[in-house]
């Protein structure tokens, strides 16, 4: 590897420059020689029309489109013209001629026609007047001057070739001998570095280069003498340490997994123990309660207050079964998540006759997810399908939900209105909320109008337990 470094770095030292050299002559010849047929095309435009302006000075004058006849055709047959056109003064167009060969590329020159009759004037002297007449505009294809591109273009790729051939044949003439003696060193560098003390290197340098060589050869004799008695002892130490080394190897390994293993069935013990009861507190405490609250609160008179009070409560009692949901051991899969929120979600949106257009990939059903990181997804959707409820008038709800790559992809649209530049939307502490928490799950949440007026809600997170 070395080796092939070494040689990349002395090619390249060597052929940069020649090849840097060569292409910034070449260049400047090219441009230098397009410049020059490209002026040539114009002055030849620039001569024509001009020869063809004051032609048609007189015709132009008189109306004589007999005479403009005449002069586009002897032009056009002059010149290989594509077409001339000449136009008066109002901007009339007086006469086409087109010779029908429309092969090449196309250039286009205009020149205006003036009038240099004489001013008589009983007072003053002869003075001569540029009256403009009108205009004349021609087209020709440049097909010689793109075959002097080609040409000029063939030339001076020759010339590079020739000189970057030339130029690596002095290059490979000059540094072989030096290519060989270093190439010889790195050879046999690398048999050292898979521990072959047997190598040497070949003395073909000259110089201090073959000083060097030789030096390096007694350096190779002196280490291989070094690795076979240093091999000896090592020898002899090892064969009295390997039987005892294995048979406390293999015990400690058995211990360690022994020991790991029983960590990690207590941890999982408690953990489960630990959240069955919060569960189960949650739900029979504050559960019953905010049940019982709303319950006596059904037998008050009907009021804002009482209003305001029972969705609070609702709220919050939705709230507790979405953390207990999210806890629960048979939501550790994200599909059973997903297929829990779609039964509570559809309980809702039967009574406001809403339907419900759901779809989840089969990935779902062997992704595990962590209860915390469930906890987060089903507040994104809760707040999603909320929002979408209160806000947008939607009518339909799609959920798509699948793995992408690396991530896993939730998109929520719906067929309501959305207005992303509202106060509302702008200042809203739901959509804060939401993008934070798509963010602890590693993820991002983009909101966005999509061409029916309703929003879209993309939610990416990676795909992983």
């Amino acid at each position: 590897m070395f080796a092939t470094k070494l040689k990349t770095q002395l090619l390249l030292i060597t052929i940069l420059p020649l090849l840097l050299t060569i292409a910034v002559v070449s260049l400047f010849i090219l441009f230098d020689v397009l410049d020059s047929i490209e002026s040539e095309v114009i002055k030849r435009g620039d001569s024509i029309t001009d020869q063809a302006a004051v032609m048609a000075e007189f015709p132009l004058y008189t109306g004589d489109v007999d005479a403009l006849q005449e002069v586009a055709d002897l032009l056009i047959k002059t010149h290989d013209l594509n077409y001339i056109r000449f136009v008066d003064v109002s901007g009339q167009l007086l006469l086409t001629e087109n010779n029908g060969n429309d092969k090449g590329r196309l250039r286009e020159f205009s020149s205006p026609v003036f009038s240099q009759a004489p001013d008589l004037d009983d007072f003053s002297a002869p003075a001569a007047v540029r009256a403009p007449l009108g205009s004349v505009d021609i087209g020709f294809t440049d097909n010689s001057a793109e075959a002097q591109r080609f040409s000029a273009y063939i030339k001076v790729l020759s010339i590079a070739l020739v000189a970057l051939a030339l130029g690596l044949l002095l290059v490979y003439l000059f540094s072989r001998r030096l290519n060989e003696a270093i190439s010889s060193l790195m050879t046999t560098a690398e048999r050292l570095e898979q521990k072959d003390f047997t190598a040497r290197v070949e003395e073909n340098g000259s110089g201090e280069l073959r000083n060097f060589q030789r030096t390096f050869n007694d350096v190779i004799a002196s280490l291989e003498q070094n690795d076979a008695e240093l091999q000896q002892k090592i020898n002899a130490a090892t064969a009295s340490l390997n039987e005892s080394v294995e048979q406390l190897s293999e015990k400690n390994q058995a211990l360690a997994q022994q020991r790991q293993e029983t960590i990690d069935l207590e941890r999982s013990k408690a953990i489960l123990e630990e959240r069955e009861r919060i569960m189960r507190d949650m739900h029979d405490g504050i559960g019953g309660q905010l049940v019982a609250s709303l319950a006596m609160l059904e037998r008050e008179q009907d009021s804002a207050v009482k209003e305001n009070i029972h969705a609070m409560l609702t709220e919050s009692l939705n709230d507790l079964r979405l953390i207990i949901h999210s806890l629960s051991m048979q939501n550790n899969v994200l599909a059973s998540l997903l297929a829990d929120f779609k039964y509570r979600t559809s309980r809702r949106l039967e009574p406001l006759d809403i339907e419900l257009d759901w779809l989840v990939a089969p990935e779902a059903d062997s992704l595990s997810i962590k209860p915390q990181t469930g906890l987060h997804l089903l507040r994104i959707l809760q707040e999603a399908f909320t929002n979408i409820l209160k806000h947008s008038g939607a009518g339909e709800i799609r959920f798509r939900a699948g793995q992408q790559q690396e991530d896993f992809l939730i998109e929520i649209e719906d067929n309501g209105e959305f207005h992303p530049d509202t106060e509302a939307m702008s200042r809203g502490l739901g959509i804060r909320n939401m993008k934070s928490r798509a963010e602890k799950l590693g993820g991002s949440l983009n909101i966005e109008k999509i061409s029916s007026g309703g929003c879209r809600l993309i939610l990416t997170f990676p795909a992983t337990p």
